[in-house]
Formats: C-alpha cells, structure tokens, sequence
C-alpha cells in the first residue's frame, strides 16, 4: 500500500533547528564583516566599531553552542547553552546601549529617544529571560538526570 495515511510523518527534529541557527548565525557574522559590513549602514557611527567585537563574539558563540547541540543533544546542555548565549547578548545590547553608535538624520521622527527606549525595554527583557534560564539550569543541575 501506497497510502499516505500508512506512512510515518516526517520530522525534522530539534537538531534541524539548532543546525540551521547555526548556518543564520554564520551569515550574520559575514554581513556584518565582510565589506562593507557594518560600515555600510548609512545610521552607524564610527563608534559602532566598539560595538562590533562584541556582537561578532556573541554570533560566534552562537555558532559553537548551536553546533554542540546538533552533536549532542541533552537538555542540561541545552540549558547552559541557553544561558550562554542569553548573557552574551545582554553584554551586546549593554555595550550599545551604553555606547550607542546611531545617528538619525530625520528630525521629525524622534528616531533617538525611539531606539534608547528600546534598547532598554530589550535590555531588561533579556536580563529577565536569563534569570529564567538561570533558574531552569539549577532546577536541572539538582534535579535527577533524565536524559544524561
């Protein structure tokens, strides 16, 4: 038989997903770093430089965690890789923040106190998700292992 109906679905998998955050966070690295990168957004400062180290470190980081995943698969690790990442980019977000490398040309639209107030609503968005993840990582660490 030939039925659709009798053949098993096909998925894809959590591994699918973390390969493919992977591959995202790798063109993202070359966007911003390949020329022109960065300095070719007509609102970035020369001050966005101060910016891109940390940015570049928290993708990369993204990479190596996502890639760990694909390879082994365990939700304690999971977890970690989920903080880490999670924290990486609250000292992105801070480092613009606090250097906030923007230039906004258009004096109709409050493009400055638009992009801080958004900044730090992310900003405090982001510190409370790692908190959470903080949280699911210790309950996991003294929780007994489910699956190794």
């Amino acid at each position: 038989m030939t039925s659709t109906a009798m053949r098993p679905a096909v998925t894809t998998g959590p591994r699918t997903g973390y390969l493919t955050a992977a591959m995202l966070d790798v063109v993202l690295l070359v966007l911003v770093n390949v020329s022109p990168g960065w300095r070719g957004v007509p609102f970035l400062t020369g001050a966005a430089e101060d910016v891109v180290v940390w940015v570049d470190a928290g993708l990369a980081l993204g990479v190596v965690v996502n890639l760990v995943h694909v390879l082994f698969l365990r939700r304690r690790l999971v977890l970690l890789g989920d903080v880490l990442t999670t924290a990486a980019a609250l000292v992105s977000l801070t480092v613009v923040r606090a250097v906030f490398p923007f230039r906004f040309d258009d004096a109709q639209i409050p493009w400055t106190v638009i992009t801080r107030t958004t900044l730090t609503i992310v900003v405090v968005a982001v510190s409370i998700a790692l908190l959470v993840q903080l949280v699911k990582l210790l309950h996991a660490l003294v929780a007994p292992e489910v699956d190794a």
